[in-house]
C-alpha cells in the first residue's frame, strides 16, 4: 500500500483559503518555518529578532492568503514577504539596510561546509570565521547570498524577490563567493547551489 502524495504548498494554499480553520496553513507553516527563520537570522543577525519577524511575517501571510496569485511558489511569496516584514522593520527602527544586514549566526546556516566543521567546536570557529567574511560583502552581495544559501531560492527567484535583474543577481553571487572563498578557503567550502 503507497501513500497518497503530500499536497503540495498550491495545494495547501487553496485548501486554507476555502476551509480557514482546516490545518492546511499549519502545515505550509512546518514546511518553511525553519527556512524562514533561518533566513531572517542571515538578514538582521539576531535570533530572538529574526523569530520575531518570522512571526510577524506569518502573521502578514495568513491574513493575505487570499492575494497570493501563484505567479510564483509559495517559498518566494513567503520570503518576499518575510523581506519586506524585515525592511519594515529597520526603515521603523531608523536603521540603514547597510547597518542591519548583519552575517549570519546559526548552525543551520553551515549546511554549506565541509566535513571538517563537524565537530562543536569547529563548528564555532566555522561561525565566527564566516561572520567576519560575510561582513566584508556588500550590502547587495550579502543579501543574494541570503536568498540564494540560507532562504534557498534560485536565482530567478532571487531576482523576483530582489526587484533585480537575473545577471545581477548571478554578478552579486559569483563575487560574493570569490570573497567567501578566499576568506573562507581553509574550511574548503561547496558551493553548489
Amino acid at each position: 500500500m503507497t501513500c497518497p502524495p503530500s499536497p503540495t504548498d498550491e495545494d495547501l494554499v487553496r485548501m486554507a483559503r476555502l476551509e480557514p480553520q482546516s490545518k492546511a496553513f499549519a502545515l505550509l507553516i512546518q514546511r518553511h518555518q525553519s527556512r524562514l527563520r533561518l533566513y531572517l537570522r542571515s538578514l538582521c543577525g539576531n535570533n530572538a529578532f529574526a523569530d520575531e519577524l518570522a512571526q510577524e511575517t506569518l502573521l502578514k501571510v495568513h491574513r493575505s492568503l487570499s492575494q497570493f496569485m501563484f505567479e510564483s511558489s509559495y517559498k518566494t511569496w513567503l520570503m518576499t514577504v518575510a523581506r519586506n516584514t524585515f525592511l519594515d522593520q529597520a526603515r521603523l527602527a531608523s536603521y540603514t539596510l547597510n547597518n542591519s544586514l548583519r552575517a549570519p549566526a546559526q548552525e543551520q546556516g553551515l549546511e554549506r561546509a565541509n566535513e571538517s566543521a563537524s565537530s562543536t567546536e569547529n563548528r564555532q570557529i566555522f561561525i565566527i570565521d564566516l561572520n567576519r567574511a560575510m561582513k566584508n560583502l556588500s550590502p547587495a552581495e550579502r543579501e543574494v547570498i541570503a536568498h540564494c544559501y540560507f532562504a534557498d531560492l534560485s536565482m530567478d527567484e532571487t531576482a523576483r524577490v530582489l526587484n533585480m535583474p537575473l545577471g545581477t543577481v548571478k554578478t552579486h553571487s559569483n563575487r560574493a563567493l570569490i570573497k567567501l572563498r578566499s576568506e573562507l578557503q581553509a574550511w574548503k567550502i561547496n558551493d553548489s547551489h
